[in-house]
Protein backbone atom coordinates (compact mmCIF):
# COMPACT_ATOMS: atom_id res chain seq x y z
CA UNK A 1 0.00 0.00 0.00
CA UNK A 2 0.99 3.10 -0.85
CA UNK A 3 2.25 5.69 1.87
CA UNK A 4 4.56 8.78 2.74
CA UNK A 5 7.43 7.76 4.76
CA UNK A 6 9.46 9.32 7.18
CA UNK A 7 11.94 11.96 6.12
CA UNK A 8 14.95 10.39 5.58
CA UNK A 9 18.64 11.71 4.00
CA UNK A 10 18.64 13.06 1.10
CA UNK A 11 20.65 10.99 -2.07
CA UNK A 12 23.66 11.35 -4.76
CA UNK A 13 23.35 11.97 -8.11
CA UNK A 14 26.51 11.47 -10.73
CA UNK A 15 26.41 11.57 -14.22
CA UNK A 16 27.88 13.23 -17.69
CA UNK A 17 29.97 12.31 -20.74
CA UNK A 18 32.78 10.39 -21.12
CA UNK A 19 35.02 11.27 -23.93
CA UNK A 20 36.93 7.89 -24.39
CA UNK A 21 33.92 5.63 -25.04
CA UNK A 22 32.19 3.52 -21.63
CA UNK A 23 30.54 5.80 -19.33
CA UNK A 24 29.96 2.92 -17.07
CA UNK A 25 32.93 2.25 -15.11
CA UNK A 26 32.98 6.39 -14.00
CA UNK A 27 29.86 5.94 -13.54
CA UNK A 28 30.21 3.41 -10.45
CA UNK A 29 33.46 5.17 -9.46
CA UNK A 30 31.32 8.24 -8.75
CA UNK A 31 28.80 6.38 -6.67
CA UNK A 32 31.34 5.04 -5.13
CA UNK A 33 32.74 8.46 -3.83
CA UNK A 34 28.93 9.45 -2.54
CA UNK A 35 28.19 6.12 -0.66
CA UNK A 36 27.63 7.85 2.35
CA UNK A 37 24.62 10.17 0.73
CA UNK A 38 22.40 6.87 0.15
CA UNK A 39 22.89 3.25 1.27
CA UNK A 40 19.56 1.56 0.24
CA UNK A 41 20.44 1.08 -3.27
CA UNK A 42 22.28 2.09 -6.09
CA UNK A 43 21.72 2.35 -10.22
CA UNK A 44 23.27 3.82 -13.41
CA UNK A 45 21.17 4.27 -16.77
CA UNK A 46 24.01 4.22 -19.54
CA UNK A 47 24.11 4.12 -23.73
CA UNK A 48 23.77 6.55 -26.21
CA UNK A 49 20.90 6.95 -27.86
CA UNK A 50 19.20 4.00 -26.18
CA UNK A 51 19.80 3.20 -22.74
CA UNK A 52 20.54 0.07 -20.20
CA UNK A 53 19.87 0.50 -16.47
CA UNK A 54 21.68 -1.55 -13.74
CA UNK A 55 20.39 -1.18 -10.60
CA UNK A 56 19.42 -2.99 -7.04
CA UNK A 57 19.42 -2.95 -3.40
CA UNK A 58 22.39 -2.37 -1.49
CA UNK A 59 25.79 -0.66 -1.69
CA UNK A 60 27.31 0.25 -4.95
CA UNK A 61 29.68 -2.45 -4.96
CA UNK A 62 26.92 -4.94 -4.88
CA UNK A 63 23.98 -3.35 -6.84
CA UNK A 64 26.25 -2.44 -9.48
CA UNK A 65 28.59 -5.62 -10.64
CA UNK A 66 31.26 -5.50 -12.20
CA UNK A 67 30.76 -8.41 -14.44
CA UNK A 68 27.72 -6.15 -15.72
CA UNK A 69 29.90 -3.35 -16.71
CA UNK A 70 32.49 -5.85 -18.99
CA UNK A 71 30.49 -5.15 -22.09
CA UNK A 72 29.12 -1.47 -21.55
CA UNK A 73 29.07 0.83 -24.20
CA UNK A 74 28.31 4.33 -24.57
CA UNK A 75 29.44 7.73 -23.34
CA UNK A 76 26.45 9.03 -21.80
CA UNK A 77 24.87 8.29 -18.23
CA UNK A 78 23.71 9.27 -15.15
CA UNK A 79 23.61 7.19 -11.65
CA UNK A 80 22.56 7.55 -8.14
CA UNK A 81 22.47 6.17 -4.20
CA UNK A 82 19.36 6.43 -2.84
CA UNK A 83 17.96 6.78 0.85
CA UNK A 84 14.10 6.93 0.63
CA UNK A 85 12.67 10.27 0.87
CA UNK A 86 9.38 10.20 -0.10
CA UNK A 87 7.74 6.60 -0.82
CA UNK A 88 8.53 2.88 0.73
CA UNK A 89 11.89 0.99 -0.22
CA UNK A 90 10.15 -0.53 -2.98
CA UNK A 91 12.60 -1.96 -5.85
CA UNK A 92 10.40 0.10 -8.34
CA UNK A 93 11.47 3.26 -6.54
CA UNK A 94 15.40 2.64 -6.86
CA UNK A 95 16.59 5.32 -9.46
CA UNK A 96 17.59 5.94 -11.93
CA UNK A 97 13.98 5.77 -13.31
CA UNK A 98 13.82 4.52 -16.75
CA UNK A 99 11.18 5.22 -19.28
CA UNK A 100 10.30 4.90 -23.17
CA UNK A 101 8.26 7.58 -24.51
CA UNK A 102 7.46 8.02 -28.51
CA UNK A 103 10.01 5.32 -29.18
CA UNK A 104 12.92 7.09 -27.19
CA UNK A 105 14.37 6.87 -24.09
CA UNK A 106 14.44 9.36 -21.18
CA UNK A 107 15.68 8.70 -17.35
CA UNK A 108 16.08 10.60 -14.29
CA UNK A 109 17.97 10.99 -11.23
CA UNK A 110 16.81 13.21 -8.22
CA UNK A 111 18.04 14.26 -5.12
CA UNK A 112 15.73 16.19 -3.03
CA UNK A 113 11.78 16.33 -1.97
CA UNK A 114 9.49 17.68 -3.80
CA UNK A 115 6.14 19.49 -1.54
CA UNK A 116 4.00 19.16 -4.57
CA UNK A 117 4.69 15.21 -5.32
CA UNK A 118 1.50 13.92 -3.70
CA UNK A 119 -0.50 16.83 -4.83
CA UNK A 120 0.16 15.87 -8.48
CA UNK A 121 0.00 12.42 -8.17
CA UNK A 122 -3.45 12.29 -7.20
CA UNK A 123 -4.41 14.97 -10.10
CA UNK A 124 -3.07 12.48 -12.29
CA UNK A 125 -4.58 9.20 -11.01
CA UNK A 126 -7.99 10.45 -10.89
CA UNK A 127 -7.61 11.02 -15.14
CA UNK A 128 -6.71 7.63 -15.53
CA UNK A 129 -2.89 7.76 -15.15
CA UNK A 130 -0.82 4.78 -13.20
CA UNK A 131 2.36 5.07 -11.73
CA UNK A 132 4.89 2.46 -11.24
CA UNK A 133 6.80 3.81 -8.46
CA UNK A 134 5.55 5.68 -4.87
CA UNK A 135 8.76 7.85 -5.88
CA UNK A 136 8.37 11.58 -6.23
CA UNK A 137 11.15 11.50 -9.06
CA UNK A 138 8.63 9.34 -11.27
CA UNK A 139 5.77 12.31 -10.59
CA UNK A 140 8.48 14.59 -12.13
CA UNK A 141 9.05 12.49 -15.24
CA UNK A 142 5.60 12.22 -15.72
CA UNK A 143 4.98 15.85 -15.39
CA UNK A 144 7.38 16.48 -18.06
CA UNK A 145 6.05 14.15 -20.35
CA UNK A 146 2.95 15.99 -20.13
CA UNK A 147 4.06 19.38 -20.35
CA UNK A 148 6.53 18.69 -23.39
CA UNK A 149 3.86 16.25 -25.46
CA UNK A 150 7.00 15.22 -27.58
CA UNK A 151 10.06 13.29 -28.50
CA UNK A 152 12.67 13.34 -25.66
CA UNK A 153 14.75 14.00 -28.16
CA UNK A 154 13.42 17.28 -29.05
CA UNK A 155 13.07 18.49 -25.26
CA UNK A 156 15.53 21.77 -24.86
CA UNK A 157 17.04 23.07 -21.68
CA UNK A 158 14.69 25.79 -21.35
CA UNK A 159 11.40 23.75 -22.18
CA UNK A 160 12.53 21.21 -19.37
CA UNK A 161 13.67 24.33 -16.95
CA UNK A 162 10.16 26.05 -17.20
CA UNK A 163 8.12 22.93 -16.54
CA UNK A 164 10.00 22.46 -13.09
CA UNK A 165 9.73 26.19 -12.11
CA UNK A 166 6.19 25.83 -13.05
CA UNK A 167 5.13 22.65 -11.43
CA UNK A 168 7.80 22.12 -8.44
CA UNK A 169 9.06 25.45 -7.62
CA UNK A 170 8.63 24.99 -3.87
CA UNK A 171 10.58 21.72 -3.65
CA UNK A 172 14.32 20.99 -3.11
CA UNK A 173 15.60 19.59 -6.29
CA UNK A 174 18.59 18.67 -8.07
CA UNK A 175 17.94 16.36 -11.20
CA UNK A 176 20.11 14.94 -13.58
CA UNK A 177 17.95 14.09 -16.91
CA UNK A 178 19.50 11.22 -19.17
CA UNK A 179 17.63 12.18 -22.95
CA UNK A 180 18.77 10.49 -25.92
CA UNK A 181 22.98 11.71 -26.40
CA UNK A 182 22.40 14.71 -24.30
CA UNK A 183 22.64 14.72 -19.95
CA UNK A 184 20.63 18.15 -18.74
CA UNK A 185 21.30 19.00 -14.69
CA UNK A 186 19.26 21.78 -13.08
CA UNK A 187 19.20 23.01 -9.03
CA UNK A 188 16.36 24.54 -7.35
CA UNK A 189 15.66 28.03 -6.54
CA UNK A 190 16.53 27.85 -3.21
CA UNK A 191 19.91 26.32 -3.86
CA UNK A 192 18.80 23.36 -0.55
CA UNK A 193 21.43 20.94 -2.44
CA UNK A 194 24.34 21.19 -3.79
CA UNK A 195 25.60 20.20 -7.34
CA UNK A 196 28.53 20.31 -9.20
CA UNK A 197 30.34 20.08 -12.26
CA UNK A 198 33.49 19.20 -13.70
CA UNK A 199 35.85 19.40 -17.17
CA UNK A 200 38.10 16.60 -17.15
CA UNK A 201 40.17 14.94 -19.73
CA UNK A 202 37.68 12.47 -19.58
CA UNK A 203 34.90 14.30 -20.06
CA UNK A 204 32.28 16.61 -18.82
CA UNK A 205 30.87 15.14 -15.55
CA UNK A 206 27.63 16.30 -12.92
CA UNK A 207 28.11 15.15 -9.39
CA UNK A 208 26.31 16.18 -5.89
CA UNK A 209 29.76 16.72 -4.54
CA UNK A 210 33.08 17.48 -6.00
CA UNK A 211 34.45 14.45 -3.94
CA UNK A 212 32.86 12.49 -6.94
CA UNK A 213 36.10 13.88 -9.47
CA UNK A 214 38.77 12.29 -7.61
CA UNK A 215 40.52 10.47 -9.59
CA UNK A 216 39.53 11.96 -12.64
CA UNK A 217 41.63 14.17 -14.49
CA UNK A 218 39.98 17.70 -13.38
CA UNK A 219 40.87 20.70 -15.24
CA UNK A 220 38.03 23.16 -13.81
CA UNK A 221 35.28 22.58 -11.11
CA UNK A 222 32.06 25.00 -11.19
CA UNK A 223 29.13 24.83 -8.48
CA UNK A 224 26.15 25.03 -10.11
CA UNK A 225 24.21 27.93 -8.47
CA UNK A 226 20.81 27.93 -7.43
CA UNK A 227 18.44 28.47 -10.53
CA UNK A 228 21.27 27.40 -12.75
CA UNK A 229 21.72 23.98 -14.10
CA UNK A 230 24.03 22.12 -17.36
CA UNK A 231 23.57 21.00 -20.45
CA UNK A 232 26.33 18.28 -21.80
CA UNK A 233 25.83 17.04 -25.59
CA UNK A 234 29.33 15.45 -27.66
CA UNK A 235 29.81 18.88 -28.54
CA UNK A 236 30.61 20.06 -25.22
CA UNK A 237 28.67 21.86 -22.07
CA UNK A 238 26.84 25.11 -21.20
CA UNK A 239 26.28 25.46 -17.47
CA UNK A 240 22.52 28.29 -18.38
CA UNK A 241 20.69 30.27 -15.70
CA UNK A 242 16.81 29.41 -15.63
CA UNK A 243 14.71 31.82 -13.56
CA UNK A 244 16.11 33.90 -10.36
CA UNK A 245 17.27 32.36 -7.44
CA UNK A 246 14.80 32.37 -4.31
CA UNK A 247 15.65 32.87 -1.05
CA UNK A 248 18.63 31.19 -0.98
CA UNK A 249 18.41 28.65 1.94
CA UNK A 250 21.19 26.31 1.58
CA UNK A 251 21.19 23.28 4.30
CA UNK A 252 23.79 23.27 7.05
CA UNK A 253 23.91 19.60 7.54
CA UNK A 254 25.28 18.91 3.82
CA UNK A 255 28.27 20.63 6.04
CA UNK A 256 27.57 19.54 9.30
CA UNK A 257 26.86 16.21 8.49
CA UNK A 258 26.09 14.55 5.05
CA UNK A 259 29.02 15.72 3.13
CA UNK A 260 32.37 14.16 2.21
CA UNK A 261 34.99 15.93 4.67
CA UNK A 262 37.43 15.88 1.34
CA UNK A 263 34.40 18.10 -0.34
CA UNK A 264 34.04 21.67 -0.99
CA UNK A 265 29.93 22.02 -0.41
CA UNK A 266 28.43 25.88 -0.74
CA UNK A 267 31.94 27.03 -1.32
CA UNK A 268 33.43 26.00 2.05
CA UNK A 269 35.78 22.61 2.60
CA UNK A 270 33.33 20.47 4.42
CA UNK A 271 36.57 19.24 6.83
CA UNK A 272 37.48 23.21 7.70
CA UNK A 273 34.13 23.75 8.94
CA UNK A 274 33.64 20.78 11.53
CA UNK A 275 37.25 21.99 12.88
CA UNK A 276 35.93 25.57 13.42
CA UNK A 277 32.33 24.34 15.00
CA UNK A 278 34.27 22.29 17.17
CA UNK A 279 36.53 25.50 18.55
CA UNK A 280 33.55 27.30 18.97
CA UNK A 281 31.90 24.92 20.64
CA UNK A 282 34.76 24.63 23.34
CA UNK A 283 35.11 28.24 23.46
CA UNK A 284 31.62 29.26 23.76
CA UNK A 285 30.20 26.41 26.40
CA UNK A 286 32.90 24.40 27.79
CA UNK A 287 35.72 27.23 28.51
CA UNK A 288 36.63 25.72 31.86
CA UNK A 289 35.99 22.69 31.25
CA UNK A 290 38.65 19.30 32.17
CA UNK A 291 38.33 16.12 30.72
CA UNK A 292 41.20 13.31 29.91
CA UNK A 293 40.06 12.51 26.61
CA UNK A 294 38.46 13.97 23.49
CA UNK A 295 36.60 11.32 21.74
CA UNK A 296 34.86 11.74 17.63
CA UNK A 297 31.79 9.78 16.96
CA UNK A 298 33.27 8.69 13.49
CA UNK A 299 32.66 9.72 10.71
CA UNK A 300 31.41 13.45 10.37
CA UNK A 301 32.30 14.01 14.48
CA UNK A 302 35.92 13.54 13.48
CA UNK A 303 36.69 17.26 12.29
CA UNK A 304 34.27 18.11 15.08
CA UNK A 305 36.29 16.86 17.98
CA UNK A 306 39.83 17.46 16.17
CA UNK A 307 38.84 21.43 16.54
CA UNK A 308 37.30 20.83 20.23
CA UNK A 309 40.69 19.03 21.38
CA UNK A 310 43.07 21.70 19.68
CA UNK A 311 40.97 24.47 21.63
CA UNK A 312 40.52 22.69 24.95
CA UNK A 313 44.32 21.07 24.87
CA UNK A 314 42.23 17.98 26.66
CA UNK A 315 43.47 15.39 24.36
CA UNK A 316 41.99 13.91 21.13
CA UNK A 317 42.15 9.83 20.67
CA UNK A 318 40.20 7.61 18.62
CA UNK A 319 38.13 6.08 21.43
CA UNK A 320 35.65 4.05 18.90
CA UNK A 321 36.78 3.03 15.90
CA UNK A 322 34.26 2.68 13.02
CA UNK A 323 33.37 -0.34 11.12
CA UNK A 324 33.73 1.05 7.60
CA UNK A 325 31.86 -1.81 5.98
CA UNK A 326 28.42 -0.74 8.25
CA UNK A 327 26.13 1.68 6.46
CA UNK A 328 25.67 5.14 8.48
CA UNK A 329 22.80 4.96 11.21
CA UNK A 330 21.37 8.48 10.90
CA UNK A 331 20.25 6.98 7.47
CA UNK A 332 18.61 3.99 8.28
CA UNK A 333 14.66 3.60 7.71
CA UNK A 334 13.97 1.71 11.22
CA UNK A 335 14.68 2.85 14.35
CA UNK A 336 15.42 -1.01 15.28
CA UNK A 337 17.58 -1.34 12.46
CA UNK A 338 19.26 2.16 13.75
CA UNK A 339 19.96 0.40 17.39
CA UNK A 340 21.55 -2.82 16.08
CA UNK A 341 23.57 -0.88 13.75
CA UNK A 342 25.33 1.39 16.12
CA UNK A 343 26.40 -1.92 17.99
CA UNK A 344 27.65 -3.21 14.48
CA UNK A 345 29.20 0.10 13.51
CA UNK A 346 31.44 1.30 16.84
CA UNK A 347 34.48 -0.94 18.08
CA UNK A 348 35.65 0.82 21.42
CA UNK A 349 39.19 1.12 22.48
CA UNK A 350 39.37 0.04 26.22
CA UNK A 351 42.74 0.88 26.74
CA UNK A 352 41.51 4.91 25.74
CA UNK A 353 38.04 4.69 27.66
CA UNK A 354 39.25 2.51 31.04
CA UNK A 355 39.12 5.19 34.04
CA UNK A 356 38.89 8.18 32.13
CA UNK A 357 36.59 11.28 31.74
CA UNK A 358 35.62 11.12 28.52
CA UNK A 359 33.99 14.34 26.61
CA UNK A 360 32.26 12.71 23.67
CA UNK A 361 32.16 14.94 20.34
CA UNK A 362 29.44 14.56 17.78
CA UNK A 363 27.77 16.48 14.98
CA UNK A 364 24.00 16.40 16.43
CA UNK A 365 22.21 15.03 18.75
CA UNK A 366 18.30 13.87 16.92
CA UNK A 367 16.71 10.73 18.10
CA UNK A 368 19.61 10.16 20.58
CA UNK A 369 19.79 6.27 19.44
CA UNK A 370 23.45 6.64 18.55
CA UNK A 371 24.38 8.45 21.36
CA UNK A 372 22.79 6.11 24.06
CA UNK A 373 23.99 3.15 22.30
CA UNK A 374 27.24 4.78 22.38
CA UNK A 375 27.85 5.56 26.28
CA UNK A 376 26.53 2.59 27.14
CA UNK A 377 29.83 0.56 24.90
CA UNK A 378 31.93 3.60 27.02
CA UNK A 379 30.55 2.70 30.58
CA UNK A 380 30.66 -1.05 29.55
CA UNK A 381 34.38 -0.12 29.47
CA UNK A 382 35.36 1.15 32.37
CA UNK A 383 34.73 5.16 31.32
CA UNK A 384 34.52 7.15 34.90
CA UNK A 385 32.40 10.12 33.35
CA UNK A 386 31.11 10.23 29.72
CA UNK A 387 29.94 14.57 28.91
CA UNK A 388 28.19 14.55 25.42
CA UNK A 389 28.61 17.62 23.54
CA UNK A 390 27.46 18.89 19.77
CA UNK A 391 28.65 20.54 17.42
CA UNK A 392 25.16 21.86 16.02
CA UNK A 393 22.69 23.39 18.29
CA UNK A 394 19.56 21.81 19.47
CA UNK A 395 17.27 20.22 16.68
CA UNK A 396 13.99 20.59 17.28
CA UNK A 397 11.83 21.21 14.35
CA UNK A 398 11.31 19.02 11.28
CA UNK A 399 12.80 19.67 7.72
CA UNK A 400 10.61 19.72 4.45
CA UNK A 401 13.96 18.69 2.30
CA UNK A 402 15.17 15.57 3.00
CA UNK A 403 16.82 15.05 6.46
CA UNK A 404 15.64 12.52 8.42
CA UNK A 405 13.65 14.11 10.88
CA UNK A 406 9.87 12.58 10.64
CA UNK A 407 8.25 13.98 13.78
CA UNK A 408 9.17 16.30 16.55
CA UNK A 409 8.25 13.97 19.38
CA UNK A 410 11.23 11.31 18.14
CA UNK A 411 13.40 14.46 18.29
CA UNK A 412 15.41 14.07 21.60
CA UNK A 413 15.93 17.86 22.36
CA UNK A 414 12.69 18.67 21.49
CA UNK A 415 10.70 20.53 24.87
CA UNK A 416 14.22 18.85 27.11
CA UNK A 417 16.05 20.62 28.93
CA UNK A 418 19.91 19.85 28.36
CA UNK A 419 19.42 17.76 32.61
CA UNK A 420 16.39 15.70 30.69
CA UNK A 421 18.58 14.75 27.63
CA UNK A 422 21.54 13.67 29.82
CA UNK A 423 19.54 11.75 31.54
CA UNK A 424 17.88 9.90 28.86
CA UNK A 425 21.30 9.03 26.96
CA UNK A 426 22.63 8.18 30.00
CA UNK A 427 25.40 10.92 29.85
CA UNK A 428 26.65 12.79 32.89
CA UNK A 429 25.87 16.45 31.21
CA UNK A 430 24.79 17.21 27.35
CA UNK A 431 25.56 20.41 25.90
CA UNK A 432 24.88 21.88 22.69
CA UNK A 433 26.36 24.83 19.85
CA UNK A 434 24.42 28.26 20.89
CA UNK A 435 22.57 28.80 17.94
CA UNK A 436 23.76 31.99 18.21
CA UNK A 437 27.12 30.90 17.21
CA UNK A 438 26.28 29.29 13.89
CA UNK A 439 27.06 32.72 12.35
CA UNK A 440 30.15 32.58 12.87
CA UNK A 441 30.96 30.15 10.32
CA UNK A 442 27.36 30.03 8.49
CA UNK A 443 27.59 33.57 8.01
CA UNK A 444 24.69 35.83 5.98
CA UNK A 445 21.24 34.83 5.30
CA UNK A 446 21.91 31.84 2.67
CA UNK A 447 21.43 29.15 5.00
CA UNK A 448 18.26 27.00 6.15
CA UNK A 449 18.29 26.51 10.16
CA UNK A 450 14.56 25.79 10.43
CA UNK A 451 15.20 22.51 12.40
CA UNK A 452 17.32 24.71 14.86
CA UNK A 453 13.73 27.01 15.11
CA UNK A 454 10.43 26.45 16.49
CA UNK A 455 8.54 28.73 14.40
CA UNK A 456 5.54 26.46 13.11
CA UNK A 457 4.41 28.52 10.28
CA UNK A 458 7.28 29.21 8.15
CA UNK A 459 8.40 26.60 5.85
CA UNK A 460 11.58 28.75 3.82
CA UNK A 461 14.48 30.18 7.19
CA UNK A 462 17.45 31.60 6.10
Amino acid sequence: MFKIKELNEECGIFGGYCLSGNIAPYLKCGLLKLQHRGQESAGISFGGEFQKVIKNYGLVNSAIDNSFLKNAQGNFGIGHVRYSTFGDDRKENIQPLKITYMGEDVSLAHNGNVSQAKKIREKFERIGEVFLSSSDSEVILKRLIFSLKKKPSLWTFEEVAKCLVENFSSGSYCILIYLPNRIMGFRDNFGYRPLMFAKCNEGYFVASEDVAFYGLNVQEIVEIKPACGVEITKEGYEIKSFAQPKNICQCVFEQIYFSSPASNIFSKNVYATRIKLGEILFNSVDKNFKADVAIPVMDSGLGCAIGYSQASKIPFHLGLIRNSWMERSFIQPLQEKRTLNVRQKFMPVKSVIENKKIVLIDDSLVRGTTSCEIIKMLRQCGAKEVHMRSVSPKIINTCFWGVDIPTKEELIAYNKTDEQIAKQIGADSVKFLPQEMLSEVFEGNLWCKKCFRKDENEIFLP
